[in-house]
C-alpha cells in the first residue's frame, strides 16, 4: 500500500513546495510593489519599508528638527522621506523655499489629504482648506479683520484694554511664584474673543476656560495623534494610545460649547445695521449671498471652522511666544534689564506703552525678533501639496504628496546666522544700534500661506511684553535651578511648564 501511495505523496509534496514558492515570491513581489517610490522623486533614506516606511530609521528619538537636520546633511536641500506609506518631501533653506512658497504658489498653495487634519476640519475654513473654498475663505476673513483694525492701530485699544485686566491678575500674586501658562492663554484668547464674538470673557469663565484648555491640550498631544495622517489604521488599536479619541472630542466639545452657540445666538439677534464682530460680518455676507443666488462657500459650516481656526491662530501662537519671552528674559537678565532701561528712557512709568514707541525702541524689538527665531514655534511649517505632477530643481514632485517649506532649515541656519544657537537679540541691530530687517526671517512662513494673524500676533507681542517689563521684574523661582529652555514639540514648539516671580516696579 505504501508503495501505491508514493507517487502521490511525491505529487502533493512537489505542489506544497510550489505554493509555498509561490506564496514567497508572492510575498516579495508584494513588499516590492510596497517599497517601490516613484521614478526622479528626491534622495532619501534607500531602505523604505512597507507600512512604516522610514519612521525606524530617523534620528532624533521623535524631533523632527533633528531628524530633518540630519536627512539635509545628508540628502541636500530637498529630500524625501516616508512616514509610513505617505511620501513627504522637504524644501529646505531661503531661497527654495521662496522660490517654491512665493514664486511657484500657483502650484505649492494647497493643502494636501491628510487624514487627521481632514477628519477635524472637513477641508472647510481656512488652514486646512484649499482651492477656490480657501481663497474666498481667506478673501473675507482678510478684509473684515482689516475693517476691525488688524494691523493697524485701531487695536490697539482692544488689545490694552486685555493687557489691563492681565496685569491687573500678575500684580495679585505679590512677587510670589506662580505658573503664568493659562492666564496668559486665556488673556490672549481674550484679544481674538473680542475680535470674533465682540466681547471678552472673564477668567474665571469656565466654558471659556474649558475652551481654552482644549485648543491647548490639542496642539499638545498634535505630535501623538499626527501619526493617524500618515498611518489611519493606528486608530483601530484599543485604547487611545495616540490620543485620536480626545482631540476629536476636544475639536467637538469647542465647536457644541461655544462656538455653536455663540453664531446662533448672533442669527437670532441679527442686525444688519450693527456688525461689529467677525461673526456678523460674516452672517451678513452669508445673507448676501444667499439674496443674490449667486454661487458661495460663505455658509454655517465654513463660519464656525473658520473661527476655530482664528482662535487656534489668535491664541497658542502668541501666548507661547510670550512665555518662551519670559523664559529667556529669566536665563538673561541683562537682556531684560536693558529692555527696561530702553522702556524708561522712551516711556517712561507714567502710561501705558504704545504702538507709536515701537520704532523708538529698537533692542526690546530686536529681543522680540530673536524669541520667534530662535524658539521656532512652527517648527517646519503647515504641510503644503501640489494638485498634479511637477519638476522642482529637477526632481519629480508627484500629486498630492505631502510637502513642507522647512522653517528650522531658515531659522537655524549657522550659514544665515552665524551663531544660530545662541540667543543674541543684536544679530537684528546694526553698527548704530538700529533694527535691521532679514529677509531671511521668517517665522511666520512664506507666500500665500502666511499666517493669518502675523500683523496682529506682531501687535501683541510688542504691547504685552512692553507692559510686562515696564510694570514686573522678572525672576527664577531658584536662581540655582532655572527653568529649562527644552521645549515640548506638539502642533506648535511650546516651553515646558515653569513657575516666575514677577516683582512689581
Amino acid at each position: 500500500m505504501a508503495g501505491f501511495l508514493k507517487p502521490f505523496q511525491d505529487t502533493l509534496q512537489g505542489i506544497n513546495m510550489n505554493l509555498g514558492t509561490v506564496l514567497l515570491v508572492g510575498v516579495c513581489i508584494g513588499i516590492w510593489l510596497l517599497s517601490r517610490k516613484p521614478r526622479g522623486i528626491p534622495p532619501g533614506p534607500r531602505f523604505t519599508l512597507p507600512f512604516v516606511g522610514d519612521l525606524l530609521f530617523l534620528e532624533g528619538g521623535g524631533d523632527v528638527r533633528v531628524a530633518t537636520r540630519q536627512l539635509r546633511k545628508k540628502y541636500g536641500d530637498i529630500f524625501s522621506v516616508y512616514f509610513g506609506p505617505k511620501l513627504f518631501i522637504f524644501i529646505n533653506g531661503y531661497d527654495l523655499i521662496k522660490e517654491a512658497l512665493v514664486k511657484r504658489a500657483d502650484e505649492f498653495t494647497n493643502r494636501p489629504p491628510m487624514f487627521i487634519n481632514d477628519l477635524l476640519s472637513k477641508r472647510k475654513g481656512i488652514v486646512f482648506s484649499s482651492g477656490q473654498l480657501w481663497k474666498e475663505q481667506r478673501k473675507f476673513a482678510l478684509e473684515t479683520l482689516r475693517e476691525f483694525g488688524f494691523g493697524r492701530t485701531v487695536l490697539e485699544d482692544k488689545i490694552l484694554e486685555e493687557i489691563g485686566y492681565y496685569v491687573e491678575v500678575i500684580g495679585k500674586h505679590n512677587g510670589k511664584a506662580f505658573n503664568i501658562q493659562r492666564l496668559t492663554q486665556t488673556s490672549v484668547s481674550n484679544v481674538i474673543s473680542s475680535i470674533v464674538y465682540g466681547q471678552r470673557f472673564d477668567y474665571g469663565d469656565p466654558v471659556f476656560i474649558d475652551f481654552v484648555e482644549r485648543v491647548d491640550e490639542n496642539f499638545a498631544v498634535a505630535g501623538s495623534s499626527s501619526l493617524l495622517n500618515f498611518l489611519p489604521v493606528l486608530r483601530f488599536l484599543p485604547g487611545d494610545f495616540f490620543k485620536f479619541k480626545r482631540t476629536i472630542r476636544n475639536n467637538q466639545t469647542q465647536e457644541m460649547n461655544l462656538i455653536e452657540p455663540s453664531v446662533n445666538d448672533h442669527l437670532k439677534n441679527y442686525d444688519e445695521n450693527n456688525t461689529n464682530d467677525f461673526i456678523s460680518s460674516y452672517i451678513k455676507e452669508m445673507k448676501r449671498v444667499e439674496k443674490s443666488g449667486e454661487e458661495s462657500t460663505i455658509d454655517k459650516d465654513n463660519l464656525i471652522k473658520s473661527i476655530g481656526d482664528l482662535f487656534v491662530a489668535g491664541t497658542e501662537t502668541t501666548s507661547t511666544t510670550i512665555l518662551w519671552t519670559i523664559l529667556y528674559l529669566l536665563h538673561n537678565p541683562s537682556v531684560q534689564a536693558k529692555c527696561y532701561k530702553e522702556i524708561q528712557d522712551v516711556v517712561g512709568s507714567g502710561r501705558l506703552p504704545s504702538m507709536k514707541d515701537r520704532s523708538s525702541m529698537p533692542y526690546t524689538q530686536a529681543v522680540l525678533l530673536e524669541v520667534l527665531r530662535i524658539a521656532n514655534i512652527a517648527i517646519v511649517g503647515l504641510p503644503h501639496t501640489v494638485g498634479k505632477d511637477v519638476i522642482f530643481h529637477g526632481y519629480v514632485i508627484p500629486k498630492h504628496t505631502v510637502v513642507f517649506g522647512n522653517i528650522d532649515s531658515v531659522l537655524a541656519d549657522d550659514g544665515v546666522w552665524g551663531d544660530a544657537g545662541v540667543f543674541r537679540p543684536e544679530r537684528f541691530l546694526d553698527e548704530n544700534g538700529q533694527l535691521v530687517k532679514r529677509e531671511e526671517f521668517i517665522p511666520f512662513s512664506l507666500g500665500r500661506r502666511i499666517c493669518l494673524g502675523e500683523s496682529l500676533a506682531k501687535m501683541e507681542l510688542f504691547l504685552f511684553m512692553t507692559t510686562l517689563i515696564q510694570r514686573f521684574e522678572f525672576k527664577p523661582v531658584d536662581p540655582n535651578n532655572l527653568p529649562t529652555l527644552k521645549g515640548i514639540l506638539g502642533l506648535a514648539h511650546s516651553p515646558t511648564q515653569y513657575e516666575v516671580r514677577a516683582l512689581p516696579r
